[in-house]
């Protein structure tokens, strides 16, 4: 029996690595590229370069203007965070925790946003952003984020907001704390773990953005790194070593924040699914 369980342990770990490892060579794969020319790249694509050319970071961050790219995606990312947040906190609270009269039914309304594709929306949301004057700019496109992340959104924190104890709220209440009170100091403090895998989702979306990016931004000055790299790619085909660099550059942001959070965002996203 023992023999079996070992047998059955050492055939799970080698199918999980060989999983990792080819998850990771494209990811190797990229960043030696990154450093290379074009003869490296279609010659020893996964060798170490003869030389490190870090020149081509800075071609792709000026003549690629990707340092523009970069911008636009750092600030819509993290403004839409911050704004799905604020959004998504107390409206989860209200859900898990308040009588309100109709609320579940509210509430569907909510989850049912997780069931529409954004293809299924992309021309009355485009038409609609044209309406409020927001076409080719970076707040429509961040407007557009919000909304569209906010059922997931409320759908977490509910989740959290309705495993915490009702013995807090009450013996708050009895202390003559408001219902504010009570969310601002007691309960949002403790759903410390959802929040930020709420902001780990939330800010990984947003970077990582393409098609609602695509529709809606269509000049230079407002596309963001998703879209840019595409225009980087097209109008310089004959070298890719920059073009590679532009996408550890587009990379780097997200995996860092995941690695930073990434237990946090464990955590809190099955905790907050399944609660």
């Amino acid at each position: 029996m023992k023999l079996r369980i070992l047998i059955r342990a050492n055939v799970l770990v080698a199918v999980m690595a060989i999983i990792a490892f080819a998850i990771l060579v494209p990811f190797i794969w990229v960043i030696l590229s990154a450093f290379k020319n074009n003869s490296e790249i279609f010659g020893e694509s996964l060798g170490l370069p003869s030389t490190w050319r870090w020149e081509n970071f800075a071609t792709a961050w000026t003549e690629g203007n990707l340092g523009a790219y970069f911008g636009n995606s750092l600030f819509s990312a993290i403004v839409a965070t911050a704004v799905g947040i604020l959004v998504a906190c107390p409206a989860g609270y209200a859900f898990a925790k308040l009588s309100i009269r109709r609320v579940t039914p509210v509430f569907y309304i909510y989850v049912f946003g997780l069931t529409l594709p954004i293809q299924t929306i992309m021309i009355p949301v485009f038409y609609q952003i044209k309406g409020y004057g927001l076409s080719d700019n970076i707040w429509g496109l961040i407007l557009v984020l919000v909304g569209t992340g906010t059922p997931f959104a409320v759908f977490l924190m509910r989740g959290f907001y309705r495993d915490l104890p009702e013995q807090l709220s009450e013996a708050a209440k009895i202390d003559g704390a408001s219902e504010w009170t009570i969310f601002v100091r007691i309960m949002l403090p403790l759903s410390k773990p959802g929040v930020l895998a709420l902001a780990v989702f939330s800010f990984l979306q947003a970077w990582n953005e393409y098609l609602l990016a695509l529709l809606l931004l269509t000049s230079d000055k407002s596309r963001t790194i998703p879209t840019g790299l595409v225009i980087f790619a097209n109008s310089d085909v004959a070298n890719y070593g920059p073009l590679f660099a532009g996408m550890v550059l587009a990379i780097v942001p997200s995996a860092f924040v995941y690695i930073l959070l990434q237990r946090s965002f464990t955590q809190g996203l099955v905790a907050g699914s399944l609660k």
